[in-house]
């Protein structure tokens, strides 16, 4: 009889210690989220939109991903500056540079498009600093062609390969969405780094929010890059969404869409349904 009472105090002992710790736990262990769903229909809504369209999503929280058209070749543009300064910065680090080294800007530099260095003439001297914000808050061209001639575009594709790129070619400025993700995941890591946090504040700060940030409310800060080429009708945002609970990084490449206001369109419609189902997952 006594073994049996011990036996009965120790299963209580038991049933008690697991109710006690259960709950704690339930706190830490999430289940995994199930993005099967989400995923489904953004392919169905993309698959019906005229041009071409790729995607990549990283749940920051869980590690769960998926993407659409993910390791489709797109072309690159503006978005290349991101993986540009993540090699910069590192160079940095490693004594490879100086953020104060002065680099003279000349005419084999010049290139319009977007920037406020195309309306300097020739012949000033920029700091490798100011070079690298002018790159990212304002898409900078000439900063850019500035930099990569101090850097070695050779550098810096090489660069892009060891981080895991798939789609990097050392005559064409190509990608896709997944190697974007990957880029702009890099500079989220590196974000509490004293380089890192330069460049992910340019990111955030950056001047062109017309893509992925525009239809989230305004509270929320998102660190984007752009890309726009022309040729191709090529419209292109990566981005790290700083969601109250579940932030994330979404990449949207395009290329043969009707236009810029279409194309606009289809990249807000992303945008906000995966922050809404963020949001509702959240809740």
């Amino acid at each position: 009889m006594k073994k049996i009472a011990l036996y009965v105090l120790f299963a209580v002992f038991l049933l008690t210690s697991a109710s006690v710790i259960s709950e704690p736990l339930k706190k830490i262990i999430q289940p995994i989220p199930d993005y099967s769903t989400l995923q489904k229909q953004i392919t169905s809504y993309l698959d019906e939109q005229p041009g071409v369209y790729g995607l990549y999503f990283i749940d920051i929280h869980s590690g769960q991903k998926f993407g659409y058209n993910s390791r489709t070749v797109f072309h690159a543009a503006s978005t290349f500056k991101v993986p540009m300064n993540l090699y910069l910065y590192r160079a940095a680090d490693n004594g490879q540079l100086s953020l104060t080294e002065q680099l003279t800007f000349t005419d084999q530099h010049m290139e319009g498009g977007t920037g406020i260095l195309q309306n300097k003439s020739p012949g000033g001297s920029y700091s490798i600093e100011q070079l690298a914000d002018y790159s990212i808050l304002y898409s900078d061209n000439v900063a850019t062609n500035i930099l990569l001639d101090r850097l070695g575009k050779q550098n810096v594709k090489d660069f892009m390969r060891s981080l895991g790129g798939q789609v990097v070619d050392n005559k064409q400025n190509s990608t896709c969405p997944y190697d974007l993700a990957l880029y702009m995941q890099e500079a989220v890591r590196l974000a509490d780094q004293p380089a890192g946090e330069r460049l992910f504040n340019n990111l955030l700060d950056n001047k062109l929010k017309d893509r992925i940030p525009e239809p989230l409310p305004p509270e929320i800060k998102v660190a984007n890059k752009i890309g726009t080429w022309p040729p191709t009708n090529t419209y292109n945002d990566a981005a790290y969404v700083d969601h109250p609970k579940r932030p994330y990084i979404l990449v949207v490449t395009s290329k043969d869409t009707p236009g810029y206001s279409e194309a606009l369109a289809v990249i807000h419609q992303l945008s906000e349904q995966i922050y809404r189902y963020q949001t509702n997952r959240a809740t």
